[in-house]
């Protein structure tokens, strides 16, 4: 059943297949985190879908197993159990043979299955970030980083509990879910803990590409500022040079008062010394390893 907003549909649905006042009340509350409450004679189990969409969206899905019967109602039509029902349509699989445990844990399976494409679309963003974190950082890689780390925690809230309620179907008896079945479970269970570690490993990717992120910035801000000092320390005495002949001293006062402004070639040999200068110091720096690599030695 999609939707919830046929309040008294639902009661009436409660009332045929006997449903418990308790799961009824908890079906009509959309803000549950997972979980699963055993009854005398049903099984009551909240879980959340995502939607296939860009968005992390979770919607509640809650599932009844009773001797003969499964409910599921969800909120929006549209789900992961398309193969699910094209399965049961061509009578492949058991689902059209075993009984309703088994069509229970069909369902359950299909919802912890649709946790990896969502992850996987997550894996597919870290390269590419990856890749222009190290080439081109920008601040708004941060932003979409961030805006990951919020939807890996939405779908780390949204797994961990479906571990504990699974441990809790295989661990406990109960009358409704077979020993069989109670197998196929142990599959989904390590379904929940694989997609934990996923999680958590693409958080930890994510974390590390802030950091990458943070390096590479540093990095490019430190080449500009060598640069930038280079150049600064190249033209302090080429500018040393030009202030001191800037000065207007009057040369018929005194032979002493800027001699070389009456050199036939003073400008000329002035503009040699700055280059001379300035070369020297481009060689110096590249010697030293500060300007480029620097040459090996023969």
């Amino acid at each position: 059943m999609s939707g919830r907003g046929d309040a008294e549909l639902i009661r009436q649905v409660g009332e045929i297949f006997g449903l418990h006042p308790l799961a009824m009340e908890d079906l009509m509350n959309l803000h549950h985190r997972p979980k699963v409450e055993e009854y005398e004679d049903h099984v009551f189990l909240v879980s959340q879908l995502f939607s296939p969409g860009p968005d992390i969206v979770p919607e509640q899905i809650a599932l009844f197993l009773g001797k003969d019967f499964v409910l599921s109602f969800q909120e929006t039509p549209g789900d992961c159990f398309g193969p699910l029902r094209e399965r049961i349509r061509q009578g492949k699989g058991r689902v059209r043979t075993a009984k309703a445990d088994y069509l229970f844990y069909a369902l359950l399976d299909a919802i912890v299955d649709q946790f990896f494409p969502v992850l996987e679309r997550y894996g597919e963003s870290l390269e590419a970030i990856e890749e222009k974190v190290v080439t081109a950082p920008h601040s708004r890689q941060i932003a979409m980083l961030h805006d990951m780390k919020r939807g890996l925690l939405t779908i780390r809230r949204a797994i961990w509990p479906h571990r504990e309620m699974l441990n809790a179907m295989i661990r406990d008896e109960n009358p409704q879910i077979s020993d069989d079945t109670r197998l196929y479970l142990r599959d989904v269970y390590d379904h929940t803990i694989n997609l934990i570690d996923i999680v958590e490993m693409y958080r930890d990717i994510a974390s590390g590409l802030v950091d990458v992120y943070i390096s590479s910035v540093s990095a490019r801000l430190n080449e500009i500022m060598k640069v930038l000092t280079i150049i600064s320390t190249i033209f302090m005495p080429l500018s040393f040079i030009a202030s001191v002949y800037g000065m207007n001293f009057d040369r018929s006062a005194s032979p002493w008062n800027m001699p070389e402004l009456g050199w036939g070639f003073g400008y000329l040999l002035s503009l040699m010394m700055m280059a001379s200068i300035a070369v020297g110091l481009l060689v110096f720096f590249r010697l030293k390893g500060w300007l480029g690599e620097r040459p090996p030695r023969e």
